[in-house]
């Protein structure tokens, strides 16, 4: 055990060093070159400066790509990158009357230097707020959602799973499941959605009860189940309602209706309840009321435990059933719920691959999937619960999930460390050889391997022990003698 350890903490050593070699200080990829090219950190169509503390060096970036926009008024990527830089300018400084003129100059320039193009359009999403400042936000909501159409009917070949996660939202949001399932379907065929998050939400559709109603927290959480619905064809008999956008009457309005749930109006819920203390508490209110009212069984994800839109009552309601969680008035065994979905429902073997973005796929730069080590500490923390279990009463499951385990922690690393291998040393943090890390490979693949040796001496030890305190009890004759 001190050798797996001492080698996960070189592992990891190796691995976090690299990582903070990338460095968005880079003053190449933060300023337009002077052969007029522009070479960005994170793809040919996002521009990232909010990671800068320094505001000085933000107000030099803001002149600069303002300066580059008048200089190159044409260029569709400067003006996103100008966009960038404004917005996290302001952020710094604070919001207020200049920096709503400056909003302003930039959609109205905009308007004049690209009009009728994709990025005009999709620009105009985040600014169309400009066109009525006075807006309560509904006038905005439906200008975003007109410029989203206008997009997406010049939507490019290439384009960035950025934009194409703010027009599904905004899709969504409106209810508009024709062109939210055109959106679905480039996502997929275009790869822009990792297989590894497919899968786990698959898993997630696979452990629920039939015709459950899955309330999620936000779109990353539904998304990648209505590929799996409308694009796979798989899991169709489930629905989803998103508890981030509670706030949008006419989202809970239609969404109300469909569920087969009483409408819950919000104005009246104020107008009994005051004035609320807390956003999250309309959240606890809606989310209560669709469990109380629910003709579908209510599940949540695993991870949701935590969120702030959970009453204390609610909570003790919820039953974890593997990667989702249950709403039961009624208590019931879910660790038999969660061995049947062990057993018998969830597909676990794609654990034993790269539970990581293939190797070729990296260049896409932010994407569905980024989040892939949190959906393995769900795995995770499955097994370990269930794996006392295995090991009394089921020796061929104990080693499967044993296997599965230690993979899910070994495998990232090996997968990192051979992308590593085939940078060379390039790729390596000061003061470490290709020599280490091929040294670190080995032990690590060897651990892999021998692992399941020692989960197999674990039951072995446990069988023989249980023998002898069977052979050395007495006999029940004998104590009633006694």
């Amino acid at each position: 055990m001190k050798r797996i350890l001492t080698t996960l903490a070189l592992a990891a050593t190796i691995s976090f060093t690299t990582m903070a070699q990338v460095n968005p200080n880079d003053k190449e990829y933060l300023h337009p070159r002077e052969d007029g090219k522009i070479e960005l950190l994170y793809g040919p169509d996002f521009y990232d400066c909010e990671a800068h503390t320094d505001t000085t060096i933000v107000a030099q970036l803001y002149r600069e790509w303002e300066e580059y926009t008048r200089q190159h008024p044409t260029d569709e990527i400067g003006w996103r990158n100008y966009s960038e830089v404004l917005l996290t300018y302001w952020m710094k400084r604070g919001w207020g009357d200049e920096s709503q003129r400056a909003r302003i100059n930039y959609a109205q320039r905009l308007r004049e230097s690209i009009p009728d193009t994709y990025t005009y359009y999709f620009m105009m999403i985040h600014y169309s707020s400009v066109e009525d400042p006075d807006d309560n936000g509904e006038k905005w909501a439906r200008a975003q959602y007109k410029y989203a159409c206008k997009a997406m009917e010049v939507l490019p070949d290439e384009v960035s799973n950025r934009d194409m996660n703010d027009l599904i939202g905004i899709m969504m949001d409106n209810c508009d499941t024709l062109r939210t399932n055109k959106l679905l379907f480039e996502l997929y065929n275009r790869r822009l959605i990792s297989q590894n998050v497919l899968q786990y939400h698959f898993n997630e559709l696979q452990g629920m009860p039939d015709s459950a109603l899955y309330i999620g927290n936000g779109h990353g959480d539904i998304i990648p189940k209505l590929i799996i619905q409308n694009v796979m064809g798989r899991h169709r008999d489930k629905v989803f309602y998103n508890q981030n956008i509670c706030f949008d009457k006419d989202y809970n309005a239609q969404a109300f209706r469909k569920l087969g749930v009483p409408e819950l109006d919000y104005n009246e819920w104020l107008r009994i309840h005051g004035t609320w203390t807390n956003e999250d508490d309309w959240h606890k209110e809606v989310v209560q009321h669709l469990c109380d009212h629910s003709p579908r069984p209510v599940c949540f994800s695993a991870w949701g435990m935590n969120g702030n839109w959970l009453t204390d009552s609610l909570r003790a309601r919820l039953y974890n059933e593997g990667l989702t969680m249950r709403y039961s008035a009624t208590p019931y065994d879910n660790f038999a719920v969660k061995r049947r979905n062990i057993d018998h429902r969830y597909h676990l073997e794609y654990l034993l691959y790269e539970f990581q973005k293939p190797k070729n796929e990296w260049h896409r730069g932010w994407r569905w999937g980024d989040d892939e080590s949190s959906y393995a500490n769900n795995y995770i923390e499955l097994f370990k619960d269930q794996l006392p279990w295995y090991k009394k009463n089921d020796r061929e499951g104990y080693l499967r999930l044993g296997r599965l385990f230690f993979r899910i922690m070994v495998g990232p690393w090996i997968t990192t460390f051979r992308q590593m291998a085939n940078q060379g040393a390039d790729a390596l943090p000061e003061g470490k050889t290709m020599q280490d890390l091929e040294k670190a490979l080995k032990e690590l693949e060897d651990i892999e391997k021998n692992r399941i040796e020692e989960f197999l001496k674990d039951i072995e030890e446990a069988e023989k022990k249980a023998k002898e305190a069977d052979k050395n009890a007495e006999p029940p004759a004998k104590q009633e003698k006694k």
